[in-house]
């Protein structure tokens, strides 16, 4: 008799780095995010960096006891990176709306964005990420994005294959407030 009769086969997996979906091991592209894995990923240009963000280059350590962080900068905004686009776009106090619609603030030209996708307000401590009732939700650390979430400055959230990696104040990731995951 089969042992493995009933029972499904296993499959090694692995996760995509942008968006945190589960796919598996021997898959190219992510799905979800669009994501290459053929490909290294698109750096910024300097130039499209707000000043006073970090240069890193390949495979160098970030020292986080120097106090430095990707997207931990002055400046209040949002890295926005796509296939061919790296761009920093700085958000305001009364926050930025994102979507397809010509009416949003960040106007993203993709089908699979909603006309009003998603509302950003910087807090504290990262910004304040609102779902406007998307049909495709930004998702956060892999999953969808529903209801409202704080995201850390310095963390990513996908939008349709559009990363927006949150950048603000050193303040906000003062030693007392880090927390590890």
């Amino acid at each position: 008799m089969d042992e493995t009769k009933g029972r499904l086969p296993s499959y090694q997996t692995k996760a995509c780095p942008r968006c945190g979906a589960e796919l598996y091991a021997d898959m190219n592209v992510c799905y979800g995010c669009l994501y290459d894995f053929t490909r290294d990923a698109p750096r910024p240009a300097v130039s499209e960096l707000p000043l006073g963000a970090p240069e890193y280059e390949g495979d160098e350590t970030l020292d986080l006891g120097a106090g430095t962080s990707p997207g931990v900068t002055e400046e209040v905004g949002m890295l926005l990176r796509t296939p061919s686009v790296n761009l920093w776009v700085g958000v305001s106090a009364r926050g930025v709306l994102v979507g397809r619609g010509s009416k949003n603030d960040i106007v993203l030209n993709s089908r699979a964005v909603s006309r009003s996708h998603l509302r950003l307000v910087p807090t504290p401590d990262g910004m304040e990420a609102s779902d406007l009732g998307a049909t495709n939700p930004a998702r956060y650390q892999g999953r969808d994005l529903r209801g409202t979430v704080v995201v850390p400055y310095g963390d990513t959230i996908d939008v349709c294959g559009c990363a927006l990696t949150m950048t603000g104040p050193r303040a906000a990731l003062a030693p007392a407030t880090l927390q590890c995951r």
